[in-house]
C-alpha cells in the first residue's frame, strides 16, 4: 500500500511524529526528556490518582527553530503491575497499524534506557526483546536508543563504559542495522538535539507491516510471538514458585507458619490464573491456524479515542528537578 512520503507529509500537515518507548516502567511519572521538550514542569495530573503513562498519550509542542509542530506519542512501559503486558502491546499495535493504514508514518522511535542500570535485568533483556521485535530490523535506521540519567552518574568513566558495553554487545545487532545512540543530559537543548539530528524512519514497523500488509492478527506477528514465549516461560517459573511453597507447608513445624505459606500460594495461585488469562489471548484462533491470517478492522477510532492529547501550558520559571527520574 502506497504511504505518505516524510517531505510530503512535513510539507502537507507540517507535524513530525515520534514515538517514546521506555526499558523499563519503574517510573509512574511522565519522562523528563518529554517535559523538558514540551517546557512543563511536569505533565503528571493530580497526586489522588495512579500517575504515569498507562496508555498511549499524544504530547504536542512547536520546535523553537524552525517552528514546526512535533507530536510525541508516549507510549506505556512493560512490567506495568497494574496492566498485563497484552493489554499494553494491544495498545501500541492498535497505534501503529490504525497510523500505517492510513499512510501517516513515525519520522522517528526513540528507546529510552537508564545508563546507571549496571545490570541488564531479565525485565530489562525482555522489554528489549519485545520492542526488537515490534519494530524488525526494516525500522532500525529511524530507532534512536537514547541513555538517560547521566546528571546522577557518580563516576562517568564508568558510565562511559558501561554505554560502550552495551553498544558492543547488546545492541550490537540494532547498531548494525542502523540504530543510533544518543545522550540525554537533561536539558531541553539535549532534548532538541535527539529530534533535530536523529534519523528518520523510511520504513513502517515490523508490528504495523505485518497487520496491515499481510493481514495478520497481533497473535500472529513476531512481536506476539515473542511476548508468547515470554508467557510460557513467566508459567512454568510460578508453577515453580507454588511448588516450592507447597513443599515448605508440608514441612512448616507450626500451625502459623503453614497457614502463612497457604496465604502465599493461594496469591501464587490467583498471579498464575491471571498469566494463564493473558496466554489465552495470545493463541490464534482456529481459522488462523487454518489459513495463517484474517482481514485487518479499521483501526484509525480506536486510535483516535485513545489517544489523550495533553495541553501545552507556559513553563513555570523553576527548572525540572535534577533528582527526577530519567530512565
Amino acid at each position: 500500500m502506497g504511504r505518505i512520503p516524510l517531505r510530503v507529509l512535513i510539507e502537507t500537515l507540517g507535524v513530525q511524529r515520534t514515538a517514546i518507548f521506555t526499558a523499563t516502567n519503574a517510573s509512574r511519572d511522565p519522562h523528563p526528556l518529554i517535559n523538558h521538550l514540551a517546557e512543563r514542569e511536569n505533565l503528571g495530573v493530580s497526586d489522588d490518582i495512579q500517575r504515569g503513562t498507562t496508555e498511549l498519550q499524544l504530547v504536542a509542542f512547536t520546535e523553537p527553530d524552525y517552528g514546526q509542530t512535533v507530536h510525541l506519542i508516549d507510549t506505556p512501559g512493560f512490567d506495568d503491575p497494574t496492566q498485563p503486558d497484552i493489554d499494553i502491546l494491544e495498545e501500541i499495535a492498535n497505534y501503529l497499524a490504525g497510523t500505517y493504514n492510513t499512510g501517516v508514518q513515525l519520522d522517528t522511535i526513540l528507546y529510552l534506557h537508564k545508563i546507571n542500570e549496571f545490570r541488564m535485568t531479565q525485565s530489562l533483556l525482555k522489554n528489549l526483546k519485545l520492542f526488537v521485535s515490534l519494530c524488525g530490523t526494516q525500522a532500525m535506521p529511524g530507532v534512536v536508543i537514547v541513555t538517560t540519567m547521566w546528571n546522577e552518574v557518580v563516576n562517568k568513566k564508568a558510565a562511559e563504559q558501561r554505554e560502550e558495553e552495551l553498544k558492543n554487545r547488546v545492541w550490537y545487532d540494532m547498531i548494525a542495522n542502523g540504530c543510533s545512540v544518543k545522550r540525554f543530559e537533561m536539558t531541553r537543548d539535549s532534548a532538541l538535539n535527539i529530534l533535530r539530528h536523529g534519523p528518520r524512519l523510511l520504513e513502517g514497523t515490523l508490528l504495523s507491516s505485518e497487520m496491515v500488509e499481510e493481514r495478520k492478527s497481533l497473535q500472529s506477528t513476531a512481536a506476539g510471538h515473542e511476548l508468547a514465549n515470554d508467557m510460557k516461560n513467566i508459567v512454568e517459573q510460578q508453577k515453580a514458585k507454588i511448588r516450592r511453597l507447597q513443599e515448605r507447608a508440608k514441612a512448616a513445624k507450626t500451625g502459623e507458619e503453614k497457614k502463612i505459606l497457604e496465604g502465599e500460594i493461594e496469591e501464587g495461585k490467583r498471579k498464575l490464573e491471571k498469566i494463564k488469562e493473558g496466554q489465552a489471548r495470545l493463541k490464534p484462533n482456529f481459522l488462523e491456524r487454518l489459513f495463517g491470517s484474517k482481514p485487518v478492522a479499521n483501526l484509525v477510532p480506536q486510535v483516535e479515542l485513545k489517544l489523550k492529547e495533553v495541553p501545552i501550558e507556559a513553563r513555570p520559571t523553576s527548572t525540572p528537578a535534577a533528582t527526577q527520574d530519567g530512565g
